[in-house]
């Protein structure tokens, strides 16, 4: 099945805010489902975003979506709290938006396992 691929070239990540932009991945799910992380800090917390399609997903719950891309060697999850909504891109594509904590205030709480690409601002 193809899955959808989040677009996110609309959004200008050198905005002047206080989140501060760190750097995004993108690849591809064990069951061929393209996503989309972006790392990002705001008052001393970095947070991952994974972008999925919702497509086929639609029952799932946070608990199963956190469980859906643990051992797929993105995130180590210990702490497997997080902040799950579902959004639209551009191109009207319904994707699941997951925020898990990396680090907060210099503990780590979740580790990244993938290098980030720069942005190009």
């Amino acid at each position: 099945m193809d899955y959808p691929r989040i677009e996110r070239d609309n959004i200008d990540f050198s905005s002047n805010s206080d989140i501060c932009n760190i750097g995004y991945y993108e690849g591809e799910l064990r069951d061929s489902r393209p996503y989309r992380l972006e790392v990002w800090s705001n008052h001393g917390i970095d947070t991952a975003t994974i972008f999925i399609s919702t497509e086929g997903l639609e029952e799932k719950g946070e608990v199963d979506l956190v469980k859906y891309i643990a051992g797929e060697g993105i995130i180590e999850i210990d702490d497997d709290r997080a902040e799950v909504t579902e959004m639209e891109d551009i191109n009207g594509n319904k994707f699941y938006s997951i925020n898990l904590i990396l680090n907060k205030r210099d503990e780590e709480i979740n580790k990244l396992l993938i290098t980030l690409n720069n942005y190009d601002f």
